[in-house]
């Protein structure tokens, strides 16, 4: 038998070399299975805390594929380490604290012991439910009252919003929580001091406060709110103790901060009150604490900000293409110490709060 063989020519092969031809790209991987983790009620609106523990509730969810139920299925929340584990139902329960900004991420840790139908999962469904997850924020409703071109710029629109608590809740808005005491310890030969630690003890031991310990330059801080009041300072450094003369008491100014250097003696533990062994002045700045609200975009997006007044309302200044978009909000608790003076109404410089991951991002304004 004969048998003839003839080359293969890709494309036309007339006076060329062959050449290799890449395969055709595979299509992406479209799921086969219905895969569905519900969650009952996946927003609550943020509520005070309470000693009797009803700020804490719980919601209801399935976890499900091709509407069937998938029973002990292992589930991880984001808000805290102990797994949740589907009944035969499909079923489970989610623990929600009420009283914190937050986005509950929940998603399936675990289906080592999963069953559908009383059978185990093959590879495939086992990948597809992996790759399920749900949230469950926790916010204050935002309301837009407002919106208008800026006088400014007309490419940006000035948008009006109002935060709302609810019923009973009092918002704890941006403003100053705590004031900054630091400054520098250092030997009697000028040298800095490392690892004192700055003591602040009122008058009659009703309170106090210690430093951070001081690092290589002597720098120490704490964040404190002083008042108009007579304060114990004193410094430990390992097992020693230095404080002010018996009888003296350092003098707090209100509602500033303070820079205070101190300089330990050559012989003993006593700290002389007075320059150059104990300088104190007044700084600029405070630690400020409170509810902030920002949009939800890229962070090459400009926007500016104003903090919240005592109402709940701010207003946003963005480009109208970004506005157009329908961008969601986010809330964050947020603590900076500031250098200016802040007060409500202030506006925030473009791209200076940035929500943490655990904070809701993905706020819908209600109408």
């Amino acid at each position: 038998m004969l048998i003839l063989l003839f080359p293969l020519c890709l494309g036309g092969c007339e006076g060329k070399s062959s050449q290799f031809v890449s395969p055709a790209p595979t299509p992406p991987q479209v799921a086969k299975h219905n895969v569905q983790l519900e969650i009952e009620k996946p927003v609550f609106s943020l509520s005070p805390w309470k000693s009797d523990g009803s700020h804490m509730t719980s919601v209801k969810g399935r976890l499900l594929i091709d509407d069937l139920p998938v029973a002990n299925g292992v589930l991880h929340p984001s808000n805290h380490t102990n797994p949740i584990i589907t009944g035969k139902d499909g079923s489970f329960r989610l623990t929600v604290d009420q009283s914190l900004l937050s986005d509950i991420k929940l998603k399936v840790a675990s289906l080592k012991q999963a069953t559908v139908s009383g059978k185990s999962l093959n590879e495939e469904m086992e990948q597809e439910l992996q790759a399920a997850s749900a949230t469950v924020s926790v916010y204050y409703p935002i309301r837009i009252k407002k919106i208008e071109p800026s006088r400014q710029d007309p490419s940006q629109v000035q948008v009006s919003g109002q935060i709302i608590p609810g019923k009973g809740n009092v918002v704890s808005y941006f403003q100053v929580d705590k004031y900054r005491l630091g400054g520098v310890v250092k030997d009697a030969d000028a040298h800095p001091v490392k690892d004192a630690v700055v003591w602040f003890e009122r008058d009659g031991g009703e309170g106090f406060g210690k430093s951070t310990p001081t690092d290589e330059e002597g720098n120490y801080s704490i964040y404190y709110w002083p008042e108009d009041e007579d304060t114990h300072l004193s410094v430990t450094l390992g097992a020693k103790r230095y404080t002010l003369p018996e009888g003296k008491v350092f003098k707090m100014p209100e509602n500033t901060s303070v820079e205070i250097d101190i300089t330990l003696p050559r012989k003993g533990t006593v700290i002389e009150d007075k320059p150059p062994t104990l300088v104190s002045v007044t700084s600029a700045g405070a630690m400020y604490t409170g509810v902030l609200v920002g949009l939800n975009l890229p962070e090459d997006v400009p926007y500016t900000a104003t903090i919240p007044d005592k109402h709940g309302d701010f207003t946003l200044t963005v480009s109208k293409k970004a506005w157009e978009q329908k961008p969601a909000f986010f809330e964050t608790t947020a603590s900076k110490f500031v250098k200016e003076r802040l007060s409500w109404g202030d506006t925030l410089p473009a791209n200076y709060i940035h929500p943490d991951e655990e904070d809701p991002k993905h706020i819908m304004p209600v109408l």
